[in-house]
């Protein structure tokens, strides 16, 4: 009898855990990332030289930069991002989003910061610098991962407009 709860309680321990785990990487998927954030506030040579980056949105208004990792197989932009940004191009941009973000007339409704871009093998894949509400992909079970380039969002409507 001892054993049988014994082997009860434990396969309910792992079966608890498992289900913790894949539930808590699914959740760290477009998370914030504090640690990143910091890094691209930084202007971090070293750190942008592990990616190729991309931009969302002209060069003066970027609504998304798009940091992918250059060591793994993984190739996240969709074909609609164009080329990966210069060193130079990636300063500007993240100089414009915050600029935006600060613009109170401006498409950016969040201070922009890095969220994680995890595919379905749990593994950080890259990361997207935004602070747009949301970034659509395509994740597929073999770790295969496709980031859309967001639309450019309409300005915010000026909160002393009178309705006509």
């Amino acid at each position: 009898m001892k054993g049988k709860v014994i082997t009860i309680f434990l396969t309910m321990l792992v079966l608890g855990c498992s289900t913790v785990g894949v539930s808590s990487r699914q959740g760290e998927n477009l998370s914030v990332n504090p640690e990143v954030t910091t890094k691209i506030r930084a202007f971090d040579r070293a750190f942008f030289n592990e990616f190729d980056v991309y931009s969302a949105g002209v060069r003066e208004e970027p609504t998304a930069l798009l940091f992918d990792l250059k060591k793994d197989e993984y190739h996240l932009p969709s074909r609609f991002w164009g080329s990966p940004l210069s060193e130079e191009e990636i300063t500007y941009a993240i100089e414009r989003l915050y600029d935006q973000y600060r613009d109170t007339g401006g498409v950016i409704p969040f201070e922009p910061r890095a969220l994680n871009i995890i595919n379905y093998k749990g593994e950080v894949v890259g990361y997207t610098y935004t602070g747009l509400i949301r970034i659509l992909m395509d994740r597929k079970k073999d770790g295969q991962l496709t980031v859309f380039r967001p639309a450019t969002p309409r300005p915010r409507e000026p909160k002393d407009r009178k309705n006509n």
